[in-house]
């Protein structure tokens, strides 16, 4: 279960960019940081995943899912998609 309280995104625009790969997590702040690793852990992203999807190192992700309280999701390779 996740320890976070809820309330409103600080900046829901950024925080929609960084949740679609367009931007790095390191644009939002603390509180929005940690509902979206809390968002991409319920969708099953492991901690690699997460640092790859938000440009983070797998230190920080880690911290701030050990810091929601979330346990880690094993890690699942993404399908390859391969040309032609």
């Amino acid at each position: 279960m996740s320890l976070l309280p809820r309330r409103r995104l600080d900046n829901a625009g950024q925080f929609e960019d960084a949740l679609a790969g367009k931007i790095p997590g390191e644009a939002l702040s603390a509180y929005d940081r940690r509902v979206l690793v809390s968002l991409l852990h319920r969708r099953g992203y492991s901690d690699r995943q997460i640092a790859d999807h938000t440009q983070w190192t797998l230190y920080t992700t880690a911290r701030i899912r050990d810091h929601i309280g979330l346990d880690p999701n094993p890690h699942t390779e993404q399908p390859v998609v391969l040309a032609g």
